[in-house]
């Protein structure tokens, strides 16, 4: 078995696909581990109780409304204190998400003709246009004109968020009648000083983590390099299986056969060389994430590298055992990518499953980065049981892949 494992590695060291995603994918992967990811989860926790602020006005808010909230977008010319203690006293409510786009220079008619365009390609429940004159607008009466709301789903919340901005509208009107505008912005201040400070206590519900809105960034970083390192360890399984197929086309698996070796060791030695390229592209991460700081993992840099090992394990595997079972080296390509793309979309490495149906959920609990997504939430937390949960998964994907890949080549060779 030695002289058929170097044999083997030396037929993949000569490929050059083989060296592209050895080297490629971990840069790739390094790249994106990297950067800064939002995802719509931590976005939803920055509009907890608190106003969001946008960049522009052009900037979408459906990203917010991930975990059910009722968002509401606001188109603030005014800028102003009372303007500001309003949208305090909405979101403070904790049944709103406000999220505010400043325009200063925005009229009514450019307003409407933004809130037609948003209430088409962007999702809230409602939106809020502040005139620039807000302060001058109210202590003259007019409210309508100061403030425009903007209906933009049918949600039922939409009655609750209508009496909250009519309270709070009559509640500011009322001090600046009785006050100058500057006293009744500190009247008003000191009121929501005096508020009690509100605590919020989440409890999770079955195996759900709180994790946050670092946390949460950290981990959208790291399903991404997942999913690139995913399409890596896919194609290192694929070309080592174009070794089985050419091995069969060339008869060398029959005169290995008259040798002794049974189907089950050749595979077996097959499986050793995918591990071994899946050991080679983790190295080559590891070397390349030495350029990124260690806090940028969250879990450290020797748990990221295990975790991408055990995945790749479990990848290169799988492609070896499709490739093996396919015998054709174009047909093992095409569903080495569906594989890569179909598992790493349903496992929510690309974007969160939380909003999906219970079938797309079931069919997530499927794939292998789905576990360790959930492996990675127990090592944020200091769960030690996220190296129980890896280690059976690994051994559970294994097991199969090399069992049905024994199978496979016995079944191929019964057909031949």
């Amino acid at each position: 078995m030695r002289t058929l494992i170097t044999s083997s590695l030396k037929l993949l060291l000569r490929n050059k696909s083989f060296w592209f995603f050895l080297v490629i994918v971990p840069i790739l992967s390094t790249f994106v581990l990297n950067q800064h990811q939002m995802n719509s989860i931590s976005l939803s926790k920055q509009a907890e109780n608190q106003i969001a602020e946008l960049d522009s006005a052009d900037e979408k808010v459906a990203y917010y409304s991930s975990q059910g909230a009722f968002v509401v977008k606001v188109y603030d010319a005014s800028e102003s204190e009372l303007s500001e203690y309003m949208l305090k006293k909405l979101s403070m409510t904790g049944a709103f998400s406000v999220v505010r786009a400043k325009v200063p220079d925005m009229g009514k008619a450019e307003a409407d003709e933004k809130i037609r365009h948003d209430g088409e390609f962007d999702r809230m429940g409602a939106a809020l246009y502040i005139d620039k004159n807000f302060d001058e607008l109210l202590s003259e009466g007019k409210e309508d004109e100061a403030l425009t709301l903007y209906v933009l789903s049918d949600d039922g919340r939409i009655e609750m968020f209508e009496y909250s901005v009519r309270k709070e509208l009559a509640l500011i009107k009322k001090t600046v009648d009785e006050w100058t505008a500057p006293e009744a912005v500190k009247i008003l201040n000191q009121k929501l000083a005096s508020v009690p400070e509100k605590e919020i206590v989440k409890l999770s519900v079955g195996s759900s983590r709180t994790l946050t809105t670092e946390q949460e960034n950290r981990k959208t970083a790291i399903g991404y390099a997942i999913a690139f390192m995913t399409l890596g360890y896919v194609f290192c399984g694929i070309f080592i299986a174009h070794t089985v197929i050419k091995d069969e086309h060339d008869k060398v698996l029959m005169r290995l056969h008259l040798t002794g070796m049974s189907s089950f060791e050749y595979f077996a030695s097959k499986f050793i060389i995918s591990a071994i390229a899946t050991f080679l592209m983790t190295v080559v991460l590891g070397g390349c994430s030495l350029v990124i700081d260690t806090e940028k993992f969250g879990i450290g840099r020797p748990k990221f590298l295990l975790m991408m090992f055990l995945l790749g394990l479990i990848f290169s595997s799988i492609s070896l055992v499709i490739g093996v079972i396919l015998g054709d080296v174009m047909n093992a390509n095409i569903a080495a990518f569906a594989l890569f793309s179909l598992s790493s979309l349903l496992a929510g490495t690309f974007f969160p499953m939380d909003a999906t149906s219970s079938f797309i959920k079931a069919l997530s609990s499927l794939m292998p980065q789905k576990w360790f997504l959930d492996a990675t939430e127990m090592l944020f937390v200091g769960d030690s049981k996220a190296y129980f949960v890896l280690l059976c998964v690994t051994s559970a994907y294994l097991v199969l892949a090399l069992s049905l890949g024994g199978v496979g080549i016995k079944v191929r060779n019964g057909e031949e």
